[in-house]
């Protein structure tokens, strides 16, 4: 077997048919950039449903022009980020914890895990102590969905992860205009 159909193999494992089927470092990486995405979606509605974002100052429209053409923008800037997390962080955490799951035995997502909690510890200094929980928690998300990346997988990520992120903005918007949630 060449070595190309040796990786190929170790990345796809043992039980599937070949490249189109299973798992490729393509795949896991597009579908942790879309986690990562989708968790930053959710993360910016939390922070204007229940931030200081929710308030304009005085004598501030609430929504410019300006602004809704900005969003496409912002959105392949918040897009180089998630590259880099996941490039840098989420695959090698993906592929170190299965090489320990082969090597020393257990499940992978108890080492996918501990994994993302000591790679979290790295950003201690960067985040704090409440931002250091919420990259973990990040993190540690992003590489539970990251791991079974196979074919057809980033198509169905993308609808329910959407579902979600609307269905948080939904219930935020309604929370805040019952009174339930106080801005």
């Amino acid at each position: 077997m060449s070595e190309r159909g040796a990786r190929e193999r170790e990345v796809n494992g043992p039980g599937t048919s070949g490249r189109d089927e299973g798992r490729t470092y393509s795949r896991m990486l597009w579908a942790s950039v879309l986690a990562l995405a989708l968790e930053g979606a959710v993360a910016l509605i939390l922070l204007v449903v229940f931030g200081d974002a929710g308030q304009p100052e005085p004598g501030e429209e609430r929504l410019s022009a300006l602004t809704l053409l900005a969003l496409p923008l912002l959105t392949v800037v918040g897009l180089l980020p998630a590259f880099a997390v996941s490039a840098a962080l989420v695959l090698p955490v993906v592929l170190l914890g299965e090489a320990l799951t082969r090597r020393l035995g257990g499940r992978p997502t108890g080492w996918h895990l501990l994994l993302s909690t000591a790679a979290g510890g790295l950003l201690w200094p960067l985040a704090g102590g409440p931002g250091w929980l919420v990259a973990t928690a990040c993190l540690a998300a992003a590489v539970l969905v990251t791991r079974h990346a196979r074919r057809g997988y980033f198509v169905a990520l993308l609808v329910w992860g959407t579902v979600t992120v609307l269905t948080v903005f939904l219930l935020g918007t309604v929370g805040l205009h019952t009174g339930v949630i106080e801005a």
